[in-house]
């Protein structure tokens, strides 16, 4: 059972699930829904308020092996997190800011992102910083699986119609990940 949310545990809430049950897709067939229960999650049941970093981490390389079998877990989870906003985004959360992103431009959307990203935690930081037009070093921590968000920062940008976008995470210090992104 998950934790009450006033618990000071990384917790992952019911949002993050959605989008990452909508990126499997057809793929969520019943081999897939009998892993994921495995780590934790119900696929077909209601989802919980919150879940446990370790069962986001789970369900994160069921989707990556479910998704992009053949590839390691950090490319497989970039597939994932580009499939994930596309299916974060017919929630309803997900929705609304992707509606906002296209209005944003890449610019204002990565200006935002630090508020975005913690929609679906209770404990991921990130902070932004200018290197020059169309060009952004974003450090997330903590970070277990960086792939994820390389995906998803590039289907961000994308979103936003940022032309010819690159995402690549250029230093890892334990649990922080730093990401070149830029575009132009």
């Amino acid at each position: 059972m998950p934790p009450a949310l006033d618990t000071p545990e990384p917790l992952v809430f019911p949002q993050s699930f959605e989008g990452l049950l909508r990126a499997l897709g057809d793929q969520l067939d019943d081999r897939c829904v009998g892993r994921l229960k495995q780590v934790g999650v119900d696929p077909k049941g209601r989802l919980a308020p919150a879940y446990p970093l370790e069962v986001w981490l789970g369900a994160l390389k069921v989707a990556s092996e479910t998704l992009a079998p053949e590839l390691p877990l950090e490319e497989g989870a970039a597939v994932v997190g580009r499939r994930f906003v596309e299916g974060f985004g017919s929630t309803l959360i997900g929705s609304a800011l992707l509606s906002s992103v296209r209005l944003l431009g890449p610019d204002r959307m990565l200006a935002r992102m630090t508020r975005n990203l913690r929609t679906g935690t209770n404990y991921l930081q990130a902070t932004l910083e200018p290197v020059g037009p169309g060009r952004y070093a974003l450090t997330c921590q903590p970070v277990v699986v960086a792939g994820f968000y390389v995906g998803l920062f590039l289907a961000g940008l994308e979103a936003s119609g940022a032309p010819r976008p690159s995402v690549q995470v250029v230093r890892r210090e334990g649990e922080k990940a730093v990401y070149d992104i830029a575009w132009g």
